[in-house]
């Protein structure tokens, strides 16, 4: 049995940068992720606190190479990393969790610095 928090890195990538870090806490359930949108700003230091309100879940994000197991019920699991450029990024479920499992998806926006030309 896995005890305490499981902290995820990009693959082949380190850490994010120490400094201030935005923490949000996201839930994933059959079959969605709670809140369906994530924001962050472009550059800064990124902490998703990730739990499952039922079964093993998981949380990926294939064009940032970023994955994270997520345990059942409760247990949290976090991710750090530097937020991307700005753009829309898919977030799906890459553990197998029932029937629905192909609909769970979410969304990783990354936005530029206020006060950014871009």
């Amino acid at each position: 049995m896995l005890l305490g928090a499981f902290v995820g890195f990009p693959v082949g990538a380190p850490p994010a940068p120490h400094g201030p870090v935005h923490e949000i806490e996201v839930v994933a359930s059959k079959f969605a992720f709670e809140p369906p949108t994530i924001e962050v700003t472009a550059g800064e230091s990124v902490r998703l606190v990730v739990r499952s309100a039922d079964t093993v879940h998981g949380f990926a994000i294939r064009k940032l190479n970023l994955e994270l197991p997520i345990p059942s019920r409760g247990q949290s699991a976090t991710l750090e990393f530097t937020a991307p450029q700005p753009g829309r990024f898919e977030i799906t479920c890459s553990e197998f969790c029932g029937s629905g499992h192909r609909r769970m998806k979410a969304a990783l926006v990354s936005v530029a610095p206020a006060g950014s030309t871009r």
